[in-house]
């Protein structure tokens, strides 16, 4: 009997079955999609975590251990990359003659470095003057002495003895605090203050002041060995790669046998990983939930649209002596083909997706794994949205029952408890909570990374999103059922003399229309959030890479070898847009020694983008006409404004070198606070017109090229590279350099493949959730205008019912869901704006697909509308 039901079904009922797997397909391939993008991006994420690590371990000697006999067992315990010894002394003190004065610092750290130690961590030192070799000194240390290159420094040690040595350098620390951490007892790195003074010899000079004091414990001198691991040997993803790399830091320790401990600040790095991971894969759930939800409500309408046949068969079946066992046999086997025929459907949609969207290995374990779990969730949304609403309409009792069965009113219990009410209090209060205290995904406090992740961050959106749906649900029957009156005044030029009955049979008919409405306003939404966020975050990584980069492509030279004297042949290439110089110089703010960018405010934005978010004011437009009518004006960061208690109009004497390399007093009047610039250092930098740089510093040159270009900015940086030669001592960089080192773990995350496919997915649902709603509904209803018609209504006034119905759910579909849309992708954003490096100045909109969205949806009413008119019209004839 099963099979015979079940031939009859798929005979008799094939493009209801087919309507409601096509659901079914969508929701699991979402789900299938979502989840092997978030697999596959993983690796991308512990790439990222991988490269923001100077050194990846750290490790302390005992006093006395051989340091070079240790090599070969770290090379036996992890994949190395490189490896250098480095010493570390304390030290009294140092101090320098200048100026025919004597300055003197308190206790300080030296260090003692190989020659390709710059070359192997290029993250922990920054050369700022001078030579990367020799005698390097600490930007602040120098500040401190007042000693710049060719100076003498006095080493001041413990024991009294004093050695002199000659600067030939003046570098910064970026990793200072990880660099100085204290290696004990715990596992892992210790963050600790860096030490306040440091100079940095070469390894045989430290060798030579330092080398015997470090064979004894107690005495101040240690050594150091610092270790990067071959990272395309590690896992993939960040957890694997956590535990790999802990495994083998314990391995070394082993080995070592107590004459070594690791501070491991790849792990400590990977961990933060594993947190930003979690976090990725909460947004991209997030992201596509609402698609799947809607998935599932498109099937459960599909099938609740036949819920009133379901009944009467179930009744002719139990007339005829079918026990409920039987027909409940009768229903699973119905809904179990729906369920099986979608989740296998969904399942091999997202492996197709997975493998020419995403770019998916489906051998992966990993991928196969979730494609496992994928058609598990397609079977268990299929049967809570198929088979659970075929067994509810199952009722024990006799026949007579049955055919009483009549829809009792009764008001549903979301309603009488507000709960779309408390919703939307619940994700006021959620997002008040995130938004307020500046909501960061990675910290980094004392130069150690650590991970902030709030997941109820996201409930704010989520919760907003399922409230405002009942909300227009409550909203929109009460409006349809007491708006009798202007209805019947909207639909006179469409129904003509039958404007009252029509607008009284919508009044009559408000739950179902208003549960379309809004239906088709979640359809709505989920496509407006998803494409103006996703628009913001792609347009967003592309402000950040090009403030990272400085513009499209970006060529640095050196103050002796300075990009802007080839400027005229840059801008010759093909490709080039236009090519602006800016100059980076140094400049001392009292005793801090800071980045100094000199640029020509009224052109600086031919060759980059300039955002608001750029000044403290927030407009950069005004900033930099304020600069540019302020010849001796000068921008200063927010830090540095802060530290020196500064205020506008202020003057800033600043010490810049000239041409004698000299430091001569300069006057500068403080005219604005600048929070980022293009190229420039996140912490303190300054900006200033590059003219009035020139003519007091008696150097018009300029070491940076901004170029924007009009073609693919890594062809026209090739077409640089070739055009000046493999010799040149110019560096390029474009933005796809940029993209791959900056941001956080989630902006590593490229989300366009998969924007591709949600928003493929959510024209699809815009469009089923009008015109199949719609097509269902009047499916059900047909032999009610087809009386009409047979009674003697003309066709247009036949047609007045269908899109008096079809009107109000369309218009309310898109209105609502556009705002409802606009207002979760607003939530998104801002509480992700920590996320992004500057915050984005406005959402970015990308109206055409909107605008395709609504025509999908339109298209679909129309079509809906008029096969079910036609229908009528025929089965009257």
């Amino acid at each position: 009997m099963i099979l015979a039901w079940t031939r009859g079904v798929l005979a008799h009922r094939l493009p209801r079955l087919v309507l409601a797997a096509s659901g079914i397909a969508v929701a699991t391939a979402l789900i299938g999609a979502i989840g092997i993008f978030a697999s596959t991006s993983a690796k991308t994420m512990t790439s990222r975590a991988l490269a923001g690590v100077p050194v990846d371990w750290q490790i302390a000697l005992r006093a006395g251990t051989d340091a070079a006999g240790l090599l070969p067992m770290l090379s036996a315990s992890a994949p190395t990359r490189s490896a250098e010894i480095v010493g570390y002394a304390d030290v009294a003190g140092l101090e320098a003659m200048t100026g025919g004065t004597a300055q003197t610092t308190g206790a300080g750290e030296v260090l003692g470095i190989g020659p390709g130690y710059a070359e192997a961590f290029p993250g922990q030192i920054r050369l700022l003057l001078g030579s990367i070799t020799g005698v390097l000194v600490a930007q602040q240390t120098a500040a401190n002495l007042h000693a710049g290159i060719g100076d003498s420094v006095t080493i001041m040690r413990d024991d009294g003895r004093r050695d002199e040595v000659r600067v030939d350098g003046i570098v910064d620390l970026p990793n200072a605090d990880a660099m100085f951490q204290t290696i004990g007892p715990q596992k892992g790195p210790g963050p600790t203050a860096p030490p306040d003074n440091v100079i940095l010899l070469p390894a045989g000079t430290w060798a030579k002041l330092f080398g015997e004091a470090a064979q004894k414990p107690g005495t101040g001198a240690r050594y150091e060995i610092h270790a990067t691991l071959d990272h395309a040997r590690l896992p993939a993803t960040p957890e694997a790669a956590y535990l790999d790399a802990t495994g083998r830091a314990k391995n070394f320790e082993v080995r070592a046998a107590g004459a070594a401990e690791i501070g491991d600040n790849l792990a400590a790095r990977l961990s933060a990983a594993r947190q930003d991971a979690l976090y990725a894969q909460i947004l991209l759930f997030f992201l596509g939930l609402p698609g799947i939800v809607l998935a599932v409500l498109l099937s459960f309408a599909v099938v609740q649209s036949g819920a009133e046949r379901r009944r009467r068969e179930q009744a002719l079946l139990s007339l005829r002596g079918a026990d409920s066992g039987r027909i409940l046999r009768l229903a699973l086997a119905e809904g179990g083909s729906v369920a099986l025929i979608g989740a296998l459907g969904g399942t091999l949609m997202a492996a197709l997706l997975g493998t020419f969207i995403l770019g998916a290995d489906l051998q992966s374990s990993i991928v196969l794994a979730w494609l496992g779990g994928t058609f598990a969730s397609g079977i268990a949304l299929a049967l809570a949205a198929v088979v659970a609403p075929a067994l509810l309409d199952l009722r024990e009792g006799s026949v007579a029952s049955r055919r009483a069965q009549l829809p009792v009113p009764s008001t549903p219990l979301w309603r009488r408890g507000y709960v779309d009410v408390v919703l939307l209090i619940l994700s006021a209060i959620a997002f008040w909570r995130s938004a307020s205290t500046g909501y960061q995904v990675v910290l980094a406090p004392e130069g150690v990374a650590a991970t902030s992740v709030d997941a109820t961050a996201f409930l704010a959106p989520l919760l907003f999103w399922i409230g405002a749906g009942l909300l227009a649900l409550r909203v929109g029957r009460a409006a349809v059922a007491a708006g009798r009156s202007v209805l019947v005044r909207a639909l006179r030029p469409l129904a003509g003399r039958l404007a009252d009955p029509v607008a009284a049979s919508l009044s009559r008919q408000n739950v179902r229309i208003a549960s379309g409405a809004a239906l088709a306003a979640l359809a709505i939404s989920f496509a407006t959030a998803t494409a103006i966020f996703n628009t913001t975050y792609n347009a967003q990584l592309l402000v950040d890479a090009q403030l990272t980069n400085g513009a499209d492509v970006t060529v640095t030279g050196t103050a002796a070898s300075p990009a802007g004297d080839r400027l005229g042949d840059i801008a010759a290439l093909a490709g080039v847009a236009a090519a602006e110089p800016m100059q980076h110089r140094y400049a001392y703010v009292g005793n801090d020694l800071q980045d100094l960018y000199g640029i020509d405010p009224a052109r600086i934005e031919r060759a980059t983008p300039i955002a608001d978010a750029y000044f403290a004011d927030r407009d950069a437009r005004a900033t930099l006409a304020r600069l540019a009518a302020t010849p001796d004006g000068v921008l200063v960061s927010q830090e540095t404004v802060n530290d020196f208690q500064l205020g506008l109009g202020d003057l800033l004497n600043l010490r810049l070198q000239n041409t004698e390399h000299r430091y001569v007093t300069v006057p500068f009047h403080f005219v604005g606070v600048v929070t980022e610039f293009p190229t420039a250092p996140r912490d303190s930098f300054l900006v200033a017109n590059a003219s009035y740089v020139a003519a007091r510093s008696g150097d018009p040159h300029a070491e940076i090229v901004l170029v924007r270009s009009s073609d693919n900015p890594e062809s026209v940086a090739a077409s640089i590279r070739a055009a000046f030669g493999p010799a040149s001592p110019l560096r390029i960089t474009d933005l796809a350099h940029a993209a791959r080192l900056i941001g956080s773990s989630l902006t590593a995350v490229d989300l366009r493949a998969l924007t591709s496919i949600e928003l493929a997915f959510a024209v699809l649902l815009a469009g089923g959730a009008t015109g199949l709603v719609l097509a269902l509904g009047f499916a059900e209803r047909r032999r009610v205008t087809a009386i009409l018609a047979a009674l003697g209504a003309q066709a247009h006034e036949v047609r007045a019912f269908l899109w008096g119905e079809a009107l109000i759910i369309l218009i309310a579909g898109l209105a609502l869901g556009s705002v409802i849309g606009a207002a979760v992708a607003v939530m998104l954003v801002k509480l992700l704006s920590g996320v992004f490096d500057p915050p984005p100045d406005a959402l970015s909109v990308p109206w055409a697909y909107l605008a395709l969205v609504a025509t999908g949806a339109t298209l679909a009413t129309v079509l809906a509308v008029w096969r079910s008119s036609e229908a009528s019209l025929t089965m009257a004839r």
